[in-house]
């Protein structure tokens, strides 16, 4: 049985990793965090390259695929929602963002954003 992975809603389409192999996203997020004197990455850029490699290794090597380098800021983002969606008590975790498209139509991103306690 072959199975091959569709392409939806929640899915990139497919791509080559042959003409990535020697791209490394995690140097170019960490550089463009210190050229652009993010305090967290400034403050301590041995601490703030720790948790960037270690967030990439938990992924699958895709991420460094989909990661936005105009919008590096969604991977601490992402970083931060994971993390809160480690304790079942904060789950589902959602973050929410207007994004504006063709002719000033606005959109709703949504991606999950912690439960408050009652």
């Amino acid at each position: 049985m072959d199975l091959t992975e569709g392409v939806g809603e929640s899915s990139s389409p497919p791509r080559s990793f042959g003409t990535f192999s020697n791209y490394d996203v995690r140097s170019d997020v960490y550089n463009r965090f210190i050229e652009s004197g993010h305090e967290e990455a400034v403050s301590n850029p041995e601490l703030f390259r720790e948790l960037l490699d270690s967030h990439f290794n938990r992924l699958p090597a895709s991420y460094g695929l989909d990661v936005n380098m105009d919008k590096i800021e969604d991977v601490l983002l992402h970083r931060e929602l994971l993390a809160m969606a480690k304790d079942p008590e904060r789950r589902p975790v959602y973050h929410i963002r207007f994004l504006e498209g063709n002719d000033d139509q606005q959109f709703i991103s949504m991606t999950p954003f912690p439960k408050t306690s009652v």
